[in-house]
């Protein structure tokens, strides 16, 4: 199997148009929706939007490519020397899944900061968060593909575990009745909500304070500071790669092979 036929594969003219403006498409309509409900300003909602895409389109990307080389040769059957081999074998995967969604990523913040107006120094944040929650998001998704054996499956595991993240705010208002201090998961919970990374990249943005919000979560009725959008992305990056050695493992040889010996693949 060549690195070059299978970037190709993966990354034809046709596929990254394809995956841009279905992107593109789908941010519109999010940006759309979060300004009917006044989520923020103009670049703020559009920063969300960015977000939210990533985290829908990333896992879906890695997944369907995981699936895809998996089965690419003689039915899952390909060439490998070591287990250093195989990881090498799945970051590339996950490299080459995602060139689409990079592209659109840097093309989507500079229309952000041309058309709409976010400032030069949030667009550039907004392009390592976006960059990196991609890569989290992704190996996340390989997981999925992996520990499920189906594209679908594997995406729909990393959309779950992604949502509990994003809702965890609102899903533990039913704890207040039973218990009476929820002040030590509030930090937990806010660190790793990815979308919490936009607040701190628009200085006085506080999401939760949303009059749509506002009731709906405990965690405005007490003290909280959100932690710095790098430290959402720390933590999201630690997810991402417990995802790949745990995908790293699943697939690694379980016994000594000489080189040029066929295993299964995945």
């Amino acid at each position: 199997m060549s690195d070059r036929n299978g970037f190709l594969r993966q990354n034809n003219p046709k596929s990254l148009f394809t995956v841009i403006v279905v992107a593109t498409f789908l941010q519109w309509l999010l940006y759309q929706l979060l300004l009917s409900v006044k989520i923020g300003l103009n670049a703020e909602c559009f920063a969300f939007a960015q977000i939210f895409v990533v985290l829908l389109s990333a896992p879906y990307l890695t997944a369907i490519s995981f699936r895809q080389e998996s089965q690419h040769v003689d039915s899952g059957i390909i060439l490998v020397q070591s287990s250093t081999a195989m990881g090498k074998s799945i970051l590339r995967i996950l490299s080459i899944s995602l060139i689409p969604i990079m592209g659109w990523i840097l093309l989507s913040s500079i229309f952000a900061a041309v058309v709409i107006g976010m400032p030069i120094v949030k667009a550039l944040n907004m392009i390592v968060v976006l960059t990196l929650f991609s890569l989290a998001a992704g190996a996340v998704g390989m997981f999925g593909a992996r520990a499920f054996r189906d594209t679908l499956f594997g995406s729909l595991f990393t959309y779950l575990l992604l949502g509990i993240l994003i809702s965890s705010a609102f899903l533990i208002k039913p704890l207040e009745r039973y218990i009476n201090d929820l002040q030590p998961v509030f930090e937990p919970i806010l660190h790793l909500n990815p979308v919490i990374a936009v607040c701190t990249i628009f200085d006085g943005l506080d999401v939760l304070r949303n009059p749509l919000f506002y009731k709906l979560t405990p965690i405005t009725d007490q003290d909280y500071t959100y932690p710095a959008w790098y430290m959402n992305v720390f933590w999201q990056l630690v997810i991402g790669a417990c995802s790949f050695l745990w995908t790293w493992w699943m697939c690694r040889p379980t016994k000594s092979v000489s080189d040029r010996a066929m295993l299964k693949f995945c």
